[in-house]
């Protein structure tokens, strides 16, 4: 049997009804009719990782002419964010670090070919923060040098060997900072011509389709909470295209700053006008980007009338944000003293308290588990007798999701696939299929998909 679905570690697929085995049409409808269940639920949330936004096509290889293969070459192209491990692989191979990756190995002893570090760039980037608090402790000399924490970082345009040491760990903080943030923006494929769709459109049509179904909820529910791992910025963009309210921790018109308060807050319609009676609005959730985003940035000279000195900016672009001192991609401190590292500690909060509400299920989709303060968190929910994990992944011997299905609770659902992908060679739990073939669709997708066109339409019709 390729698709499975685990409760604690009993295959329902196999084993309903003695030991006939289902096909695989038969066992996607289960597990979909499960996730009826399961989206009307009271509390739920879903947890996205780096596998959501990681879209590869494959292409024909243009060949010379002097090359007259039999059958088209395909290869293999990435037009959404790489997940984490070949975004490491790639960075650590760069001819920008070799210098670099030499003088860590003798000098820091930190090797990036160790498992610590090979497949996990925020690793890296986390011991070089902790590398450069130290030294920045180090060299204070008097309080007033305390103000300067954050000041903008100055270009250093001397070598590599010419630094002192807290420059060169600084130096390669930046270089790692941009490169996850020049993948993170995509502008190679996220660039329209003339009209016509970007490289990325599929990825952009993906969330379109995963949000569209979760609107089919029923309205009379909480509303959803979408939490997220991943600095892109796909799931604003989707929500946008389909005219979806969210809250993503940030008020304000044209200065938008963050403010955890709002999450306490709804949009909601008043009902009758006469009385104070108010209902939420259906197209509406809530986004938490726990590890930051791509265009959330440190506000300069704006503290003293905000409390909480991160804001959003408007169209990021890499040109623009590539000089900013401090941008809120991977969970490091805004100010090493300051705000207990908002705006991350406020996320992990509302990501605890999510969790620790009774009758909740959270769903992780192209998540690894590879976050231990994540992990922790979710762990810890297991205390309430009610909360219920469902992970769309595929347990390996070792790996998390494995040691997940070792523990034989039937609280633990696990989804997936491990053999005999689709022809594109696509496993269902990959987040393509899992928004395609598993995720129920209770909305008028059809009628959605023509006012969408005819509205398209009319804007022609008016230019």
């Amino acid at each position: 049997m390729a698709i499975f679905f685990y409760k604690g570690n009993d295959n329902i697929l196999e084993s309903e009804k003695g030991n006939g085995q289902k096909s695989d049409q038969t066992g996607k409808k289960k597990i979909q009719d499960s996730f009826l269940k399961v989206l009307d639920n009271k509390n739920l949330s879903f947890l996205l990782g780096s596998g959501c936004s990681s879209y590869e096509v494959r292409e024909e290889k243009k060949v010379g002419p002097e090359e007259t293969p039999d059958t088209p070459i395909l290869e293999v192209k990435q037009i959404g964010i790489p997940v984490m491990a070949p975004l490491a692989k790639e960075f650590y191979n760069l001819d920008d670090f070799k210098e670099q990756k030499e003088w860590l190995n003798k000098e820091l002893n930190i090797d990036v070919s160790d498992k610590t570090f090979s497949t996990n760039l925020e690793m890296f980037l986390s011991t070089l923060h902790s590398l450069s608090f130290y030294h920045l402790r180090k060299t204070k000399k008097s309080e007033d040098d305390k103000s300067s924490d954050n000041e903008e970082k100055k270009e250093i345009s001397k070598p590599f060997e010419e630094l002192t040491q807290a420059e060169k760990i600084d130096s390669i903080m930046l270089l790692a900072r941009n490169f996850l943030l020049k993948k993170c923006l995509n502008e190679n494929n996220s660039k329209e011509n003339n009209g016509t769709p970007s490289n990325d459109s599929p990825v952009i049509e993906l969330y379109k389709q995963f949000y569209r179904k979760l609107l089919s909820r029923n309205s009379t529910l909480p509303r959803l909470n979408i939490f997220t791992t991943n600095y892109d910025l796909y799931s604003e963009k989707a929500m946008d295209l389909l005219g979806i309210h969210y809250v993503n921790g940030f008020t304000g018109g044209i200065s938008k700053f963050f403010n955890p308060a709002i999450f306490n807050y709804a949009l909601a319609e008043k009902m009758d006008l006469s009385q104070s009676k108010w209902s939420v609005i259906d197209n509406f959730f809530y986004l938490y980007k726990v590890h930051g985003s791509v265009n959330w940035v440190e506000a300069k000279g704006q503290r003293q009338n905000k409390l909480f000195n991160v804001k959003e900016i408007q169209d990021p672009e890499y040109a623009r944000l590539k000089d900013e001192s401090t941008i809120m991609i991977h969970p490091t401190p805004l100010k090493y003293n300051a705000s207990l590292g908002s705006p991350y500690s406020d996320l992990f909060r509302e990501f605890q308290r999510k969790l620790m509400q009774n009758n909740n299920i959270l769903v992780t989709v192209g998540y690894s588990f590879n976050d231990e303060h994540i992990n922790n968190l979710i762990f810890q929910a297991f205390t309430i007798p009610s909360f219920r994990l469902i992970v769309i992944g595929q347990p390996t011997e070792g790996s998390a999701i494995g040691q997940l299905l070792d523990l034989n609770d039937s609280r633990i659902w696990i989804i997936g696939e491990a053999d005999h992908p689709d022809e594109e060679g696509i496993p269902i739990h990959y987040f393509k299929r899992f928004v395609e073939e598993i995720l129920p669709d209770l909305t008028a997708e059809d009628l959605d998909k023509k006012m969408e066109d005819t509205i398209n339409k009319l804007k022609e019709l008016l230019k």
